[in-house]
């Protein structure tokens, strides 16, 4: 028997027992569209917008009006309760009706017109990280505005000309640009690695469990008769199909992120489906290896679950890696996800040319020689059945 009636043989097999069992498209198709629907709708205004806020006005005059009226106007806060005191106030945090609530104190008005630094005071619901962090970026902003705003008037009623009192309010003005990302979107932040990680999780699942059903249901034989002479085509026979179908997964998660949304892409397009291709192989061959040192189906899924939901920490893209002790730094080069970071911001958002991220991609390729320290052991366990498979 030739290698190609071999491996065709195996990839048909594999193919009937991927239409047999609906949990092998669950799995990648079912999760990956899901994860597409649920994570681009929640990004698509790019920043969460109105979100809900109490404020509890004691003062009630002219200029504490005005003031919530321009908090009220901005993007990202809503006056959605006005209670009549703190307590209040305060209930509607907890019952998780407001993300942050306003108190302004009694003679507000009286004391700015005096001079005597008046206090507003802003409760944030830190729990929630995104929307607290917004939130009292927002308050914090309209404050010091408003604050300037009476000082320019204070200033203009004395005689200053308008645009002398600019230097006094603000002496040095901020010009702030982000780069890779002006229009500070959360999606680009986050989609671009939530759904790989996804996608990381999935690859690993689903690469064990196909591995390690066919030891639990003792028809590793039927598989392994299919290539008589190589252990090695027969395995590369059965992880074809799940390469196929995870890279078209990595191509459309792609498509999504790069030309549905059109998320930021200083390269060509094609770098990133071949950054795509490898990230996929990569955590296949993790797969491989997990499976080969537990060739236990149970045992290997539930480290390829706690190696994977570790790939989301040691990204790097919610903490910065360098801050890490230097034993985590070293750790986060065994996930391919790692590698994937450092590849998809040199390319989508700095446009930098593949030398000088070469040690990315020459780490990927690595990740491909991990099944040969476990192939001795695999071959073992598949030719005979002398492991435990409950």
């Amino acid at each position: 028997m030739t290698f190609f009636d071999a491996f065709f043989s195996v990839v048909a097999r594999e193919l009937r027992r991927m239409r047999s069992n609906p949990v092998y498209l669950t799995a990648s198709v079912g999760v990956m569209l899901f994860c597409f629907i649920f994570f681009v709708s929640i990004f698509e205004d790019g920043q969460p917008q109105d979100m809900p806020i109490a404020v509890v006005d004691q003062d009630q005059s002219a200029l504490s009006r005005q003031f919530l009226r321009n908090l009220d106007a901005g993007p990202l806060a809503e006056i959605a309760f006005r209670p009549s005191d703190y307590s209040e106030a305060r209930a509607l945090m907890q019952q998780g009706k407001v993300y942050a609530f306003v108190v302004v104190q009694p003679n507000f008005s009286s004391d700015v017109l005096a001079n005597r630094r008046p206090e507003i005071t802003f409760y944030v619901n830190d729990a929630y990280l995104v929307a607290g962090s917004l939130l009292l970026k927002e308050i914090t902003y309209m404050v010091e505005l408003t604050g300037g705003a009476i000082k320019q008037n204070v200033l203009m009623a004395k005689g200053m000309e308008s645009h002398r009192t600019m230097g006094l309010i603000q002496p040095i003005q901020v010009d702030m640009h982000l780069i890779g990302n002006p229009w500070a979107h959360y999606g680009v932040y986050l989609l671009n690695l939530l759904l790989p990680g996804v996608l990381q999780l999935s690859i690993l699942l689903l690469t064990v469990y196909a591995l390690g059903i066919e030891l639990k249901e003792k028809t590793a034989p039927d598989w392994l008769r299919l290539s008589p002479n190589s252990f090695l085509t027969a395995l590369i026979g059965k992880l074809f199909p799940y390469t196929i179908l995870f890279t078209c997964l990595s191509v459309l998660t792609s498509f999504v992120l790069y030309r549905y949304q059109q998320f930021p892409l200083q390269v060509s397009f094609g770098w990133m489906l071949l950054t795509g291709f490898l990230y996929v192989l990569a955590y296949q061959a993790v797969g491989v290896l997990i499976f080969g040192i537990t060739p236990v189906l149970r045992d290997s899924v539930t480290l390829s679950a706690l190696y994977g939901l570790l790939g989301f920490t040691f990204a790097g893209f919610t903490f910065p890696i360098e801050q890490l002790p230097y034993p985590a730094r070293v750790f986060s080069l065994f996930f391919p996800i790692r590698h994937y970071f450092n590849l998809y911001v040199p390319f989508a958002l700095n446009g930098l040319s593949v030398p000088h991220i070469t040690a990315s991609f020459v780490s990927l390729f690595a990740f491909l020689l991990l099944p040969m320290v476990v192939y001795a052991r695999l071959k073992k366990a598949a030719t005979q059945l002398n492991f435990p498979i409950k």
